[in-house]
């Protein structure tokens, strides 16, 4: 059996004919409906916790994991730049999904915002966004329990937390931003 090999491939036949189902794209958050979500986080009693993470995500194109694991280190002195090198999948620490590292710009809001945010004695592995009980915020969770529940008090059609990347990257590029810039920014092949 080790030794042989056919004369011809058996599954050449159906490689051709079979095809994957279309997926729907990924609608955009418009402005006005980011405007809503951020606005119910900063208010929302039990997920208000939440609102500076979910701002990031929006004001970032981060993906959810990567802004997860984000630790006070990976963020320039003068909050100019952030370094994405790792990322977080239900509380397991790893490389980012391609494998690579890469440093972001930050907008100035951003920056602000995690110059407030910054405790006073933070220690450099400390987490930028920790779950309400410390550690890791787990996306599983943070969907179904915050995300789902804020969207709809704020009237906004349902997307994924994984939207808001795409979010980012669509005004981006709407507003003008150079395409091999943004797919730099945001860890995507410039080929892509």
């Amino acid at each position: 059996w080790a030794n042989q090999t056919l004369d011809h491939n058996p599954w050449s036949e159906v490689l051709g004919k079979v095809k994957p189902a279309p997926k729907q794209k990924v609608k955009p958050f418009t402005v006005e409906e980011i405007q809503a979500i951020l606005a119910e986080f900063k208010v929302n009693r039990y997920y208000r916790h939440y609102a500076d993470f979910v701002r990031f995500l929006f004001g970032t194109g981060c993906r959810f994991g990567e802004a997860a694991a984000l630790k006070w280190k990976h963020i320039a002195d003068d909050y100019s730049t952030i370094w994405i090198g790792e990322s977080v999948s239900r509380g397991v620490c790893k490389t980012t999904k391609t494998g690579k590292d890469r440093t972001i710009t930050l907008t100035s809001k951003i920056a602000e915002m995690l110059k407030e945010r910054k405790p006073e004695k933070a220690k450099p592995n400390d987490l930028v966004f920790p779950a309400p009980k410390g550690g890791y915020i787990n996306d599983h969770t943070f969907r179904r329990r915050a995300w789902t529940k804020v969207l709809n008090k704020a009237d906004v059609l349902y997307r994924k937390p994984y939207a808001t990347r795409h979010t980012a990257i669509s005004h981006a590029l709407a507003n003008g931003a150079n395409p091999l810039a943004v797919a730099e920014q945001t860890g995507h092949d410039p080929q892509i």
